[in-house]
């Protein structure tokens, strides 16, 4: 691959990755959901990274951290998986690699200890989050928390709907819906 191509690939990682923190802002009613910004810097650090054409995957592996001003995600392991080519989709050989522009990715994956945080103090986070781009969903799963100040949401999955700006979160055998409520004292005697 050559430069070019893993710039493209990696820009488009980052302007689509912007759907993942989302769910930060989940439970706050009213609130727009973010929306990807390309006049954003992005920076994704970490401190290893493999490209995978035959795969349609870029891996960002140890310590990654993807920080822009709206967001900083936090996680063990982040790969992008590229939609196919479109040669390859209809059939054709001989393709140019997957996906170099943000409207390439499928779905981006983190995990391990994934933690999103906003400035304004809201935080997420879980064992794995998957965000698809076809739908705008993102999937919280292995201890989904969402926190807003001392308020907090948990489950055994929390699915947050980007583009709908609503979710839910499931409980189930392993773990049931719990949500913690503070309210301000400021003002109260």
């Amino acid at each position: 691959m050559n430069r070019s191509s893993l710039l493209s690939t990696l820009l488009a990682a980052t302007i689509v990755a912007t759907g993942i923190p989302a769910a930060v802002n989940a439970a706050e009613p009213g609130r727009k959901p973010l929306r990807p910004d390309t006049d954003v810097e992005t920076r994704i650090t970490a401190d290893k990274l493999t490209y995978q054409a035959e795969k349609r995957q870029v891996v960002f592996e140890g310590n990654v951290r993807v920080n822009r001003p709206d967001f900083d995600l936090r996680s063990a392991r982040l790969t992008v998986y590229m939609k196919p080519a479109k040669a390859e989709k209809s059939g054709k050989s001989g393709g140019a690699p997957a996906g170099l522009a943000a409207g390439d990715v499928e779905r981006l994956v983190a995990q391990g200890n994934v933690v999103m945080t906003e400035p304004e103090g809201r935080s997420g986070s879980s064992d794995k989050a998957t965000y698809t781009t076809g739908d705008g969903v993102l999937l919280m799963e292995g201890n989904p928390r969402l926190t807003d100040g001392e308020n907090t949401i948990t489950g055994e999955t929390i699915r947050y709907y980007t583009q709908e700006n609503r979710s839910e979160v499931i409980g189930g055998s392993k773990k049931r819906v719990e949500a913690v409520f503070t309210g301000s004292r400021k003002g109260k005697r």
